[in-house]
């Protein structure tokens, strides 16, 4: 009998943390369900055609998200994005050889079109300086809204330094770039990512080199915390966050491996809200995922499948989240940017003093 209450008791622990989280539509918190959820869908950017037509609570829930106004498609080729918290995002997509600018504040979607340049990672300042990867060229750029590159660096690396690199000879990657992940602008550095080489180079925002953290294992994303100068890299192919003092120095790793809803499964995104919670994509996952400073796992947002449905994601890309704690979702394969907003302590200062010019990304 003891035998029997005991296999019950590891089935309920182990089955019950195996299941996905219930959520309902605008409510989502973490741990567990409560009657004061800490994220709430806030808006997302798509073609209001994309949902199905029948009158039901989810779709009236969708349709005041999305709206009446049928907008461009966001690129379903995007990979990264960034914005300057004052309502305006920025998604690069190589493939397609542009950016795209979601103006929350003029409620428009705009195309820089390139001819040459395939902008693969993307960062801008409060003051709106872009700074871009270019896959083409293997550099990083300072660019404007009316496509003047104001400076570059770097260059793509040759075939044959490549094969010494390849063979474990001497080589020297200094301003060689050859798979470009991510670009993150922090405390007037810009950090730049590259996946092949294993390193994250620091740059000044003028195009100038600073130093090279090396023997990265393979990172794909990059976000730096705010106060601290840590710098967190996410390995898609190991599974794991490698953290970094400031000087870039190995602090730790973080997080593991796996398929289950804990673990890292195929990330490719990563950040902080103002509460110092880590947010990581997970492609594979079809989700995003929260975990506490210590990598203990909070919550899950995304339904384990590809979905079109607000909760859900097919894919998805990247994430990033503003001052205001507005986390954006790219959802690129559903061709949307999905938004959703943390209630923390900022949000619900801000909304007590909160006045019409704010960007409340509802259009």
């Amino acid at each position: 009998m003891r035998k029997l209450f005991f296999i019950f008791i590891v089935f309920v622990i182990f089955g019950c943390a195996s299941k996905p989280p219930k959520f309902v539509l605008d409510e989502y918190v973490w741990p567990k369900e409560s009657a004061n959820p800490k994220i709430q869908a806030l808006r997302v950017i798509t073609n209001s055609n994309e949902f199905p037509k029948k009158e039901s609570g989810k779709s009236a829930i969708l349709k005041e998200l999305v709206g009446d106004v049928n907008v461009k498609w966001i690129e379903n080729r995007s990979i990264r994005m960034a914005t300057d918290g004052k309502g305006k995002v920025y998604i690069a997509s190589p493939i397609a050889f542009k950016i795209q600018i979601i103006d929350f504040v003029k409620q428009e979607i705009r195309d820089l079109n390139f001819g040459s340049i395939m902008p693969c990672a993307i960062d801008v300042t409060p003051d709106g300086r872009i700074f871009i990867a270019n896959r083409a060229s293997g550099s990083i750029m300072e660019i404007n809204e009316d496509k003047k590159v104001l400076w570059s660096y770097g260059k793509k690396v040759k075939d044959e330094d490549l094969k010494k690199f390849e063979s474990g000879g001497s080589f020297d990657s200094t301003g060689l770039y050859k798979d470009i992940t991510d670009l993150y602008v922090y405390d007037g550095k810009i950090y730049v990512s590259d996946q092949l080489f294993g390193k994250i180079d620091i740059l000044t925002l003028d195009g100038k080199f600073v130093k090279s953290i090396e023997k990265v294992p393979a990172p794909v994303a990059l976000a730096v915390e705010n106060g601290t100068g840590r710098i967190f890299a996410v390995s898609k192919f190991v599974g794991k966050v490698f953290i970094y003092d400031k000087d870039g120095n190995l602090i730790k790793d973080l997080l593991e491996p796996g398929d289950n809803l804990w673990a890292l499964n195929f990330p490719n995104g990563i950040a902080f809200d103002s509460e110092g919670h880590i947010y990581i994509v997970d492609i594979a996952s079809n989700g995003f995922k929260i975990f506490g400073q210590d990598g203990t796992f909070l919550y899950y947002m995304g339904d384990q499948k590809p979905s079109v449905y607000l909760g859900g994601f097919n894919n998805p890309k990247d994430i990033i989240i503003d001052s205001k704690d507005r986390i954006y979702v790219l959802d690129a394969p559903n061709r949307r940017l999905v938004v959703f907003q943390y209630l923390s302590d900022i949000y619900k200062k801000a909304r007590k003093n909160m006045t019409v010019e704010e960007p409340m990304l509802r259009w």
